[in-house]
C-alpha cells in the first residue's frame, strides 16, 4: 500500500486486478457445484468403473477412475465420467460404487460428500481480498502528510484535566 501520500504503482495495481479479476472468473461459477458436492445434493445412482485414467505433473501422478453413472431412477446416464476421490486401487473394471452427479461436467462424487469446495472458498476469499486492496489503494485519498501518525475512525481523545498550581509538592528549599 502506498504511504505518506504517495501514487500506488499503477503496475502492481494491475496485477492486483487482473489476478482478482482472474480467481473470480475461475472460482464463482464453480460455487453452486462445489456447495452441491459438499452436500452431495444432485441425482444418486451408481458409477460402473472402465478404465483408469492417471495424469502426470511435476513428478506426481493422480489416478481417477473413468466410467459410466446411471441415475436409481434411469433419467440420467452419463458416459466416460470419473469418481471424484478414486484412487489407482479403488476400483476394477467392471466394478460399481453408489455415486451422485452434482452436475459438474464429467465428475461424479460420493454420496457421502466431498471436501472439493474448500479451495474453491478460499480462491473466492483471496480473489476479493485482491480486490477490495486494488479499490483501497485508489479509491481512499492519500493521507495528508501531518496525518500520518493520526487516528481518524477513533473516538474523539480526553482531555486530562490539569493538576491545579495548589496541588503541588512543596518545594525544597
Amino acid at each position: 500500500m502506498a504511504t505518506g501520500g504517495s501514487r500506488p504503482s499503477g503496475f502492481v495495481s494491475l496485477l492486483l486486478l487482473l489476478a482478482g479479476v482472474l480467481l473470480f472468473w475461475m472460482t464463482v461459477p464453480h460455487l453452486g457445484t462445489a456447495a452441491r458436492a459438499a452436500t452431495a445434493d444432485g441425482p444418486r445412482g451408481t458409477f460402473t468403473a472402465a478404465r483408469l485414467v492417471c495424469a502426470g505433473h511435476s513428478g506426481h501422478t493422480t489416478c481417477e477412475w473413468a466410467g459410466t453413472f446411471r441415475s436409481d431412477d434411469g433419467t440420467v446416464e452419463l458416459v466416460g465420467v470419473k469418481l471424484y476421490g478414486s484412487g489407482r486401487d479403488t476400483f476394477e473394471a467392471g466394478r460399481t460404487a453408489p455415486a451422485v452427479d452434482v452436475g459438474n461436467a464429467g465428475r461424479v462424487y460420493d454420496p457421502t460428500g466431498s471436501r472439493a469446495w474448500i479451495i474453491t472458498v478460499v480462491l473466492v476469499v483471496l480473489a476479493y481480498v485482491l480486490l477490495v486492496a486494488v479499490a483501497r489503494r485508489h479509491l481512499m485519498p492519500p493521507a495528508s502528510p501531518g496525518d500520518e501518525g493520526r487516528r481518524t475512525h477513533d473516538a474523539p481523545r480526553r482531555l486530562l484535566p490539569r493538576p491545579s498550581p495548589l496541588a503541588q509538592p512543596p518545594s525544597r528549599s
